[in-house]
């Protein structure tokens, strides 16, 4: 009789061990599912948010929206500052859907490393404090010419004189700009484009 208690209650200890084993299976895999399930829900959040994001931005920039862009630039920016890009866009706006698609690339990649030799996107965008904010691309721009002495001038405002072979002309962000050179003879312009591409930028205006 002891005997078959004795086996009863080793066969009621293995199955309370199964049980246990089996529950403990059952709270880890739940546990993983819980986690993907959360960790999946979280990152179409994010997507959605910065696709949200991304879109609020693109229609703020068709409108010439200044007080929302704003919200979106930390670059101390008005309207003057902007015309050059609202220019730009307006003769070419295909640059929104290029503007559009950079973002979108930098939410899978968002390494990118700043220098003057780099190509930086149109505008980075970037995660700080949880809010998304678009930091243009700046360009320097330099003016190299043979006429000492000669007024420069960008979009008619006047920038300094040509005091060196190679002089900075500033530093600005995307859109269309027009370069003129001047002395008390003669007059040399040219329009140029900083939509993308290398961050320096030097514009040749020499004077026969």
């Amino acid at each position: 009789m002891n005997e078959q208690g004795g086996l009863q209650k080793e066969a009621m200890t293995r199955s309370e061990r199964r049980k246990r084993k089996q529950r403990f299976v059952f709270v880890c895999l739940l546990f993983v599912v819980s986690a993907c399930v959360v960790g999946a829900w979280g990152m179409v959040k994010r997507e959605t948010n910065e696709q949200k994001v991304i879109e609020q931005f693109i229609i703020a920039l068709r409108q010439e929206n200044v007080h929302t862009l704003r919200q979106f630039i930390n670059e101390p920016l008005h309207h003057k500052s902007l015309s050059p890009l609202f220019v730009y866009l307006r003769q070419h706006p295909e640059g929104y859907d290029r503007i559009r698609k950079e973002l979108e690339r930098q939410k899978d990649d968002r390494v990118y490393i700043k220098g003057l030799t780099s190509t930086p996107p149109i505008f980075l965008m970037k995660l700080s404090q949880g809010t998304y904010k678009f930091e243009p691309a700046l360009y320097h721009v330099y003016v190299q010419t043979n006429e000492k002495g000669a007024r420069i001038f960008v979009n008619n405002d006047y920038i300094g004189e040509t005091n060196v072979p190679l002089t900075k002309v500033g530093t600005y962000v995307p859109g269309l700009y027009e370069v003129k050179v001047v002395t008390d003879e003669h007059e040399r312009t040219e329009t140029i484009s900083l939509f993308g591409g290398e961050r320096i930028r030097i514009i040749r205006l020499d004077f026969n």
